[in-house]
């Protein structure tokens, strides 16, 4: 047995070698053959290119399926959109005044009535434009704090319309007092300080706060103008009352922060910020863009007008609601959107006293189309049946072809509804309109049209 296994060793030591052997022959030869052979066919192949395995090329680019944005199958033909719109039921509609032009070449498809009309909140889709232009959409609006030399702590307002008293973690992610107090209570333990007399500094902007332009009954619809506000001057979040003193409002809130983190607050009191004090916490509100965003989406009155006045300032003029309304004249009147017979006394449109051209809203509207820096005024308009203040809307069956298709700013105030934006057609021509209607049975009957007509252009392939 033991002789047996010896040769079976000795049998293995030429055996190994041999099929080794074999195995690479076998191997250098398949290579031999996939070049000879099989490149020049992989050579011809489109998707591998000149055959080369080890760097392939990707497949070509495919062709797009959709048109782009300014080639449309076929354009709106004016006379058979005027049939169209003009066919649609009025009853207990009022009067109306109208545009729709192409969003790309400005090129007028429809127009019903002339002149000026009250705008209500499509006034927003004017002061957003404007606010993009001169502040930029990337611009923040900041809430400092400020230790003074006597050891006196200032909370200086710098205009934002989001400042939210409890962190916010949800988009937009407004910036917070509760942030503020806390980088600024590690600021006064690093320096030993426990007790502090707070002051609040609301002199970015001017008085009076109330626009005198404004009904008393839209009191709980917007709040006093200031340049610190917290939760949008409400007591009680969510509450419809609002603060008749919003910056006492806010530094209140801001004491109580300071007392719960072990911060002796000895007083609270309206004050200018010392030239030589030492900046000590800071907050920074979402970018302008983003603000825009907000309020055309949620119609925000109170943000709209803040905007306008962060504007007066950025200008250098002291903000008051008679110089804001000022420089949107100014600014409008710049940007080519100012028309005969215009009229503006606010930013948001609680002014029934407003008075502006279909044509400036659509002006607007075509701006930001052609602008990239204006592109947020795009995309804050409410999505017909999906978002903001047209979330609710667009439900009738004659309607429904605008859900998820039509974007527009809404306007509602007595005796007054607009509707200002933009749509693709079915054809894929994209359309700038603004519908005005004042008058009628009242606010059903006008939104109903409103609605029906902006669905027409979107169903439109005519």
């Amino acid at each position: 047995m033991s002789v047996s296994r010896a040769r079976g060793t000795r049998g293995a030591g030429w055996a190994w070698p041999a099929l080794v052997w074999i195995v690479a022959a076998t191997l250098i030869a398949a290579t031999v053959v996939l070049q000879g052979v099989i490149r020049p066919q992989l050579a011809a192949d489109p998707l591998v290119g000149g055959g080369r395995l080890d760097a392939p090329r990707t497949a070509p680019t495919p062709a797009p399926v959709l048109p782009g944005l300014g080639t449309p199958t076929r354009t709106v033909d004016p006379a058979t959109l005027a049939q169209t719109l003009e066919g649609l039921p009025r009853e207990g509609l009022g009067d109306v005044a109208g545009l729709v032009v192409d969003a790309t070449t400005g090129a007028q498809v429809y127009r019903v009535g002339a002149g000026v009309k009250t705008p209500a909140s499509s006034m927003k889709v004017l002061s957003s434009v404007v606010a993009l232009d001169v502040l930029g959409p990337d611009a923040r609006l900041a809430t400092r704090t400020y230790l003074t030399p006597t050891g006196q702590v200032i909370l200086r307002g710098g205009g934002d319309p989001l400042l939210a008293s409890a962190h916010q973690d949800a988009y937009p992610h407004a910036a917070s007092l509760d942030d503020l107090a806390a980088v600024t209570v590690d600021a006064l333990r690093a320096r030993g300080v426990t007790s502090v007399a707070l002051g609040y500094d609301a002199t970015l902007f001017g008085t009076p706060a109330w626009n005198p332009h404004w009904p008393e009954t839209f009191a709980t619809s917007v709040a006093p103008i200031t340049a610190l506000t917290v939760d949008h001057a409400r007591p009680t979040p969510g509450s419809w009352v609002r603060s008749p003193d919003p910056s006492r409002l806010a530094a209140d809130a801001f004491a109580s922060r300071l007392s719960a983190a072990g911060i002796a607050v000895t007083g609270v009191a309206a004050q200018a910020t010392p030239s030589d004090a030492e900046q000590v916490g800071e907050v920074l509100s979402p970018p302008v863009g983003v603000v825009v965003e907000h309020t055309l989406a949620e119609s925000d009155n109170d943000a709209a007008e803040t905007l306008l006045w962060q504007v007066t300032v950025a200008r250098g003029q002291s903000a008051t609601p008679t110089t804001a309304a000022a420089q949107l004249v100014t600014e409008l009147t710049r940007l080519g959107l100012w028309s005969d017979g215009m009229a503006v006394y606010d930013a948001n449109g609680i002014s029934a006293e407003n008075e502006v051209s279909p044509d400036a809203l659509v002006g607007a509207v075509r701006l930001a189309v052609q602008r990239p820096d204006l592109r947020r005024l795009l995309t804050g308009l409410p999505v017909a049946g999906v978002s903001g203040t047209l979330g609710e809307r667009f439900g009738a069956a004659d309607s429904l072809a605008g859900r998820g298709v039509v974007r527009a700013k809404t306007g509602t105030i007595r005796g007054v509804n607009t509707l200002t934006g933009y749509v693709v057609t079915a054809d894929g021509q994209p359309l700038a309109f603004a519908f005005m209607t004042s008058g009628g049975a009242g606010q059903t009957s006008a939104r109903a049209w409103l609605d029906r007509a902006s669905s027409a252009l979107a169903s439109c392939g005519c």
